[in-house]
């Protein structure tokens, strides 16, 4: 039988543990906050000050904290560390320099990885949050140069997103959401018709990428999808079968 040692944790058994943003709003299926949005266990750790609003300004200030935060999810044990929050990406650095488990902070990450999938100069669409945010240097430190075609669709002008999301009025409608995400995905194809894939950069979207697929017929991406590699990666499984 194996032998075990114990930790400095009080539960056992996390793949990947989930650093989340100081914020109100229903985290639905799909959603990178809710648990039965995978099919491995997950550990979330809020990181208490650390606003949208702060995130999204890039505060500096908020680097200890969620370095902090990242070392207690490591403490327990887990593989790999993400976030909900695509604008973490600014603290990815300073958290991959504390731990030595994989981290994986943001979904614009994946962003080089799919243009490495299609012809050079092919769009690889985003849907981001706030376009007025996701500028030159967010994107540079997700790894994005500037011979990646990479165009952007914020939502902070749809009436439900901005409530809902940016202002956390609390509630959420589903179905309203769904809508406008899948307007975005439309007015980014049918401007740029040779689009090869499309991230969702919010990791409150992820419900909505199969509509987005069904929509454009388009590979789509998010924060799942990359949580869900890293995990593949970090708990490989023997293979049986019949040969």
């Amino acid at each position: 039988m194996p032998k075990y040692r114990a930790r400095n944790a009080d539960t056992y058994g996390h793949a990947v543990g989930i650093l989340l943003l100081d914020y109100r709003a229903p985290f639905i299926p799909g959603d990178v906050g809710n648990a039965t949005s995978y099919r491995y266990p997950v550990l979330f750790k809020a990181v208490k000050g650390l606003t949208l609003d702060r995130v999204l300004a890039g505060d500096p200030a908020c680097a200890a904290s969620i370095v902090e935060a990242t070392r207690e999810l490591e403490e327990f044990g887990v593989r790999g560390i993400s976030s909900d929050c695509g604008f973490l990406v600014q603290y990815q650095d300073a958290v991959r320099k504390a731990v030595q488990v994989p981290v994986f902070m943001s979904s614009l990450l994946q962003i080089p990885f799919l243009a490495q999938m299609f012809k050079p100069g092919r769009p690889i669409g985003c849907i981001t949050a706030t376009r007025q945010k996701l500028g030159n240097r967010v994107l540079e430190l997700a790894g994005v140069h500037s011979e990646i075609n990479v165009v952007i669709r914020g939502m902070e002008d749809l009436p439900h997103f901005k409530e809902a999301v940016l202002h956390e009025r609390g509630d959420l409608d589903s179905d309203l959401l769904e809508a406008e995400t899948v307007a975005c995905a439309r007015e980014l194809q049918e401007r740029h018709p040779d689009m090869g894939a499309i991230l969702l950069e919010c990791s409150m979207l992820p419900p909505y990428a199969k509509a987005v697929q069904d929509e454009t017929g388009l590979p789509v991406f998010d924060f799942l999808t990359m949580i869900d590699y890293a995990y593949a990666g970090t708990h490989r499984r023997a293979y049986q079968g019949y040969y």
